[in-house]
């Protein structure tokens, strides 16, 4: 045999291992017969080409392909392979189920039993598909009514048990002291309506006495505005008056009245000082104020003075006595009102 002969065998023999590795991993296998059937769902979520079709959790198919229903859109028939060799009845049921929490999903075929003659799907039958759900597809479709039953009433039960007194748990403390808070927000929405209530007389005055004052300002607006433009216009004047001058003049009168105010001091110092003296007697003016007997005998001397005078106006002839022809000197004679026969006035 020549080269060339053997490199075509060989190259024969490994397309035809190719060709059917290649069908066999999309799920085909040419050494066997089998029969194409194909089902719709609306939802293939997680359903790829050689995902498995499985009886009784054995694998006796595989998802071939996966196209648009061409009357309805938004379902989608899948199309696998089965063996010919076993009898899949035409009323056989495809559900699509999980395979796992991480696995897919694949096509669980379930029937009462095999078929014969005319009940048996043949090539290019369509077979009911039906969706199961994750929880459908570990406890089954039989049971999922009284699990749903039966975790309904547990669900119930907890509810009703939530935040009642002697129940324990983090949850039912929390549940009670939010019970006690709501109760408490109520009360104090009460004594904050009811505090409204009362108030309301007052709260429209204060409003109403809030409304006169802002007109009582939008009023004075315009005397508000005319102070501050004469506020603005003597702050100018004293800007551009020259007080550095007045400033300086004031300040030497600020010294002459200190000045003056220091000699009042002195003065005033020495004037008490001889205040005190006079009161402790020492000198002359706190002889002549503090000695009581020259005093009474001033006053004396006074008085006595004051009738001398007195009697001088009243009785002339007593005091000077002209004669010219030598006539003879008349008596005196006491007035009847004499002063020096009053008695002295007592203090």
């Amino acid at each position: 045999m020549s080269r060339e002969i053997k490199i075509g065998v060989l190259t024969f023999v490994v397309m035809v291992t190719m060709i059917w590795g290649y069908t066999f991993l999309k799920g085909r296998n040419l050494l066997s017969t089998s029969n194409e059937l194909y089902s719709t769902y609306e939802d293939v979520t997680d359903l790829n080409v050689s995902s498995p079709v499985l009886v009784n959790g054995y694998k006796i198919g595989t998802v071939t392909k996966i196209k648009l229903n061409p009357s309805d859109v938004k379902k989608m028939d899948v199309f696998y392979l089965i063996d010919s060799e076993y009898k899949i009845p035409k009323a056989a049921v495809a559900n699509l189920k999980s395979l796992g929490f991480v696995a897919g999903k694949g096509i669980f075929i379930e029937f009462n039993k095999e078929c014969s003659g005319n009940d048996c799907a043949v090539d290019g039958d369509q077979l009911k598909g039906q969706s199961i759900g994750l929880i459908g597809s570990m406890i089954g479709t039989e049971d999922l009514s009284g699990y749903s039953a039966k975790l309904s009433e547990s669900v119930r039960e907890v509810i009703r048990n939530l935040g009642k007194e002697g129940e324990e748990g983090a949850m039912n403390e929390i549940i009670r002291n939010l019970e006690l808070t709501t109760q408490n927000l109520a009360s104090l929405t009460a004594s904050t309506t009811r505090l409204l209530e009362g108030s309301e007389k007052n709260l429209n005055k204060t409003f109403a006495g809030l409304a006169v004052v802002s007109q009582s300002l939008a009023q004075s607006n315009k005397k508000i505005e005319g102070m501050l433009a004469n506020m603005d216009k003597i702050s100018g004047d004293l800007a551009s008056a020259n007080l550095g001058n007045t400033i300086s003049k004031t300040n030497t009168s600020l010294d002459q009245l200190s000045a003056t105010l220091v000699s009042a001091s002195a003065t005033m110092e020495e004037l008490t000082a001889l205040l005190q003296k006079v009161q402790k007697g020492d000198g002359t003016v706190a002889k002549l104020v503090n000695d009581r007997k020259l005093y009474e005998n001033l006053e004396s001397t006074t008085k006595n003075l004051n009738l001398l005078l007195q009697d001088l106006r009243l009785n002339p002839k007593r005091y000077a006595h002209f004669s010219v022809f030598g006539k003879k000197q008349e008596s005196y004679t006491l007035p009847d009102n004499d002063p020096a026969n009053q008695a002295p006035e007592k203090e």
